[in-house]
């Protein structure tokens, strides 16, 4: 019989790392800490985030597994990290963990959006990723908020009062947001510009989304699945239902748990 282990995940992300302790395959807690540009300190704070939310010491673990953009980075014996898993792998195989009927998972990321379709074991069939122009989204939402005074969950909020439609630019990141910057100074209501920049980010997710063959069911993750406007625009851009997967920042985490333990 295979003993059960207490691990721990990190997904060492551009803007957020995010930590998950696992006992087996029960979900025990979960940390995050803002990446900045200490990453292998932001990915302590989150495991010992996670650890005091569970009660668990780093000596109870028997390992911990990373994944994310930072994940070699972060590959450290004081951090007791055992392994590494690739971004597409932990996220197939937190998708399905998730959600058993999962075969595509859309994972908007910090800088860095990718769609993966998988089997029922979690294997990959298909990736695609963003390319080099559409890179930052996460970023570029997290700084657009801020520029409209904001957080996340207040520009969505704000998206939902706009009355015009308006857009930005296609091009890059840097283009919209120089374009969302344009529109203020134009007069244009900032509800509007909100929702202009929300429908731009959902335009490139779905553009991407369309090199690869979106088998059902279709999933979301990444914080800015939490954007119930971003969500319905990729919807319908795509004509496609989707549903965000719970907790949607933690996906990769603990899919590589899931993937370390199947080894």
């Amino acid at each position: 019989m295979k003993k059960v282990k207490i691990q721990a995940g990190l997904d060492a992300g551009h803007i957020n790392t995010k930590a998950v302790i696992m006992n087996g395959r029960e979900v025990m807690g979960y940390g995050n800490a803002p990446t900045g540009f200490d990453i292998v300190g932001a990915a302590q704070s989150a495991l010992n985030n996670a650890m005091e939310n569970t009660g668990v010491s780093l000596e109870d673990l028997e390992g911990v597994v990373a994944t994310g953009i930072f994940k070699d980075i972060i590959d450290s014996p004081s951090l007791k990290v055992t392994g590494t898993v690739p971004e597409f792998k932990s996220g197939a195989k937190g998708a399905l963990f998730l959600n058993r009927d999962s075969r595509t998972i859309i994972d908007i990321g910090g800088n860095v959006h990718k769609a993966v379709s998988y089997d029922q074991n979690g294997d990959l069939l298909d990736v695609v990723q963003n390319d080099k122009c559409a890179d930052g989204l996460g970023i570029y939402y997290t700084t657009m908020a801020k520029a409209l005074g904001l957080n996340e969950q207040g520009l969505t909020k704000l998206a939902l009062k706009s009355t015009k439609k308006l857009s930005v630019a296609i091009q890059c990141g840097l283009s919209a947001e120089t374009d969302a910057i344009d529109l203020m100074c134009q007069g244009e209501e900032i509800a509007d510009v909100a929702a202009a920049v929300l429908r731009y980010i959902a335009e490139r997710v779905a553009d991407m989304s369309t090199y690869l063959s979106l088998t059902k069911e279709v999933v979301v993750a990444g914080g800015i699945a939490r954007s119930q406007v971003i969500i319905k625009h990729i919807s319908e851009l795509l004509n496609q239902d989707i549903s965000v997967i719970e907790p949607p920042e933690y996906v990769g985490a603990i899919g590589a748990v899931i993937s370390e333990e199947e080894e």
